[in-house]
């Protein structure tokens, strides 16, 4: 066993290995920077604490030098004050001087010398015997304070002067500078190999088995899957040895059968994509066969226009098939129903209920074929509410419908109109003689239908529907729309079309002819729509229809059946 562990993990390829990865690939593998991430951690540890040990010691060893020049500033200071007593006694200022210039030639630390004579004070005040100075310097100074005494043939003191010595401390920078280099040698010295011992010891134990595992784990992404490590160490590289033989025996367990269930599972696919399709295709195919039949259900607009004026359908669903359908049924006299439905739901159910509703439609039609249209919506709502009894008792099931219905009576000059939560859009033009013309531009009115819904579970089925009276004038429009037109959302921020801008545009359009507005009002809601989805199915029939006679002038607006536009009484023709 090698004391190292570089042997320990020596790796092997089992006979019949899979193909071996490139050289650049190895050495991108094994070509690792921990080495050299830990080797700069560890200097720079070291040098912290190197730092460390040097800022601590350059404090001690700095007080210590500042200290002893501080001992030596007093030593000084009173050997002069015992030299200067008899020449300030004497007021020799010469001699005095005399000194203090031996002084600061003898000792460059002196940066100033201050002699007072008692008579002038003490303690520095007033004008100074002898003031002798030189530059400071930078260095951090300090002040020695001294009495100048002499010594009387009787023993006693006399003060008679004050000396103030200021001493410069740069020596003792200098010195501590003096006696840290030996120091700061030694730690470098010392920190460089120990981090050339840490590094070898941590190289050969460490990172070169990593390494080695490093370029294992290369072998095996670059596909050869049977490369194994040799093992004899019971450390953490250990382990990991073992658990990356571990791993790489089950990759190559795994990789042997891989292609295997890859091909089966591909076949599965396959025949379920087949499969899928040929639903796919059967379900289209019926739902292609679907929009037959309910376009089949719809009125020509070629027999409308034989009818009317002018008319423009815009009906798309908002899958294949929907739950919007319009309406038009020739009756005596030239007289003609004319409408929209938006039945609950999309696609397929919504369908089956426009198929539902249409037959229940003509149902009450063959039984009331001259009533208004507030009457056959309220058969209609009675008949699609039994229609549809029988699945009353799941809650999930709640089916009907909205409706607007208008009765066209060209022989009177009118047309009845009844809604069930679906208005009726009334546009004058400019050129019209309708009293509403006002404007350059023209007026957009609305009767609203009413607030109530046909055929639902909250469906009230003894409501009886208002009829409504709209004279039809020269250069008047009518229009029917459900909420799949007013409610696409779109824009920037995503709000519905919304009846303001319904409304100008129904203006905006409304001097082109009737046959051309259906690309026109298409264009605005796809600008408005953009890039987003289509929310409902969209159904908007608009109309123009003269009178068979001039009729008087009348109100515009009207309940046909009373002064009251709001009475619910129907109203025969």
């Amino acid at each position: 066993m090698s004391v190292t562990g570089w042997d320990d993990t020596e790796s092997y390829t089992l006979r019949g290995a899979g193909p071996q990865g490139s050289g650049d690939e190895v050495v991108r593998a094994g070509g690792s920077s921990l080495l050299t991430r830990v080797i700069l951690m560890i200097v720079g540890c070291t040098l912290l604490v190197g730092l460390i040990a040097m800022g601590v010691s350059s404090v001690l060893v700095g007080r210590q030098q500042r200290e002893a020049l501080t001992h030596r500033a007093t030593l000084v200071g009173t050997l002069q004050a015992s030299a200067m007593g008899q020449a300030v006694w004497e007021f020799d200022t010469r001699a005095v001087e005399a000194m203090i210039r031996g002084l600061l030639a003898e000792d460059p630390a002196v940066r100033s010398v201050k002699v007072w004579a008692a008579s002038g004070g003490r303690g520095g005040h007033g004008e100074p015997l002898v003031a002798l100075e030189r530059p400071a310097g930078r260095a951090e100074l300090t002040t020695v304070e001294k009495q100048i005494v002499m010594s009387g043939g009787n023993g006693e003191r006399t003060m008679v002067g004050l000396l103030r010595m200021t001493y410069s401390l740069e020596e003792a920078e200098s010195a501590t500078m003096t006696a840290l280099a030996p120091m700061a040698g030694l730690v470098f010295f010392s920190l460089l190999a120990v981090i050339g011992m840490i590094s070898i010891l941590l190289n050969r134990l460490v990172l070169a088995p990593l390494a080695r595992l490093t370029r294992s784990a290369g072998a095996i992404a670059a596909g050869d899957y049977r490369v194994r490590l040799r093992n004899t160490r019971a450390d953490e590289i250990g382990q990991l040895t073992v658990a990356f033989n571990h791993m790489a025996e089950t990759v190559h367990d795994y990789t042997e059968r891989l292609e295997q269930r890859v091909a089966e599972r591909t076949e599965e696919l396959r025949q379920s994509n087949e499969q899928l399709a040929v639903v796919n295709r059967q379900v289209m195919d019926s739902i292609q066969y679907a929009s037959l039949l309910q376009s089949a259900i719809l009125p020509d607009e070629r027999e409308m226009a034989r009818h009317l004026d002018g008319v423009c359908v815009l009906w798309r669903p908002r899958d294949v098939v929907g739950g919007d359908f319009h309406i038009f049924r020739e009756l005596e006299d030239g007289r003609f129903l004319i409408g929209v439905a938006d039945c609950s739901g999309h696609g397929v159910p919504g369908a089956f209920m426009t198929m539902t509703v249409s037959a229940i439609l003509d149902h009450v039609l063959s039984e009331i074929p001259d009533s208004d249209p507030a009457t056959i919506l309220g058969g209609l709502n009675r008949m699609v509410r039994a229609a549809l009894a029988r699945g009353r008792d799941n809650p999930r099931f709640d089916n009907g419908l909205d409706i607007g219905l208008c009765l066209v009576r060209p022989d009177k000059g009118d047309l009845l109109f009844a809604g069930g939560r679906i208005g009726l859009h009334i546009v004058d033009s400019a050129a019209g003689n309708s009293p509403n013309a006002g404007t350059a531009g023209g007026t957009v009115g609305e009767v609203k239908g009413d607030a109530q819904s046909l055929g639902y579970r909250r469906s009230d089925s003894g409501h009886r529907f208002t009829t409504h009276r709209v004279e039809l004038a020269p250069g008047r429009s009518f229009y029917l729309t459900t909420d799949g037109f007013l409610d696409q959302a779109g824009g920037t921020r995503g709000f519905g079309f919304g009846n303001r801008r319904f409304t100008a545009m129904l203006l905006e359009h409304d001097a082109i002819p009737m046959t051309e507005r259906r690309t026109a009002f298409a264009q605005a809601l796809a600008e408005h729509q953009g890039e987003r989805a289509q929310r409902d199915d969209i159904t908007l029939v608009g109309f123009t229809v003269s009178p068979a006679a001039a009729p008087a002038a009348t109100p515009v607006l009207a309940a046909a059946s009373a002064p009251d536009a709001s009475s619910s009484h129907p109203v025969h023709p």
